[in-house]
C-alpha cells in the first residue's frame, strides 16, 4: 500500500514538474516573440528615418543640380555678351 501511495506521489510530482517546464517554455517563447516584435518595430522606425533622410538628400542633390544648370546658363550668357 505504501508503495502505491509513493508511486502516486512520484507520478503527481512528475506531472507538476512537466507542467512547470512546459509553462516555462511557453513563457520563454512568448518573451522571445515579444522581443522580436519590439526589435522589428524599432528597425522599422530606423528605416523610416533613413528613407526620409535619403529623400531629403535626393531633393538637395536635385536643387544643387538645378543651381548648377542655372549657373551654367548665366555663364553662357556672360560669355555670349563678352564675345
Amino acid at each position: 500500500m505504501e508503495q502505491e501511495i509513493l508511486a502516486m506521489w512520484i507520478r503527481a510530482a512528475q506531472v507538476v514538474v512537466t507542467l512547470a517546464i512546459g509553462l516555462g517554455q511557453i513563457g520563454m517563447i512568448g518573451w522571445g516573440l515579444r522581443r522580436m516584435r519590439l526589435a522589428a518595430e524599432e528597425r522599422n522606425e530606423q528605416l523610416d528615418i533613413m528613407a526620409a533622410a535619403q529623400q531629403d538628400q535626393g531633393q538637395a542633390l536635385r536643387d544643387i543640380g538645378q543651381a548648377l544648370r542655372d549657373q551654367g546658363q548665366v555663364l553662357a550668357e556672360l560669355l555670349r555678351r563678352t564675345a
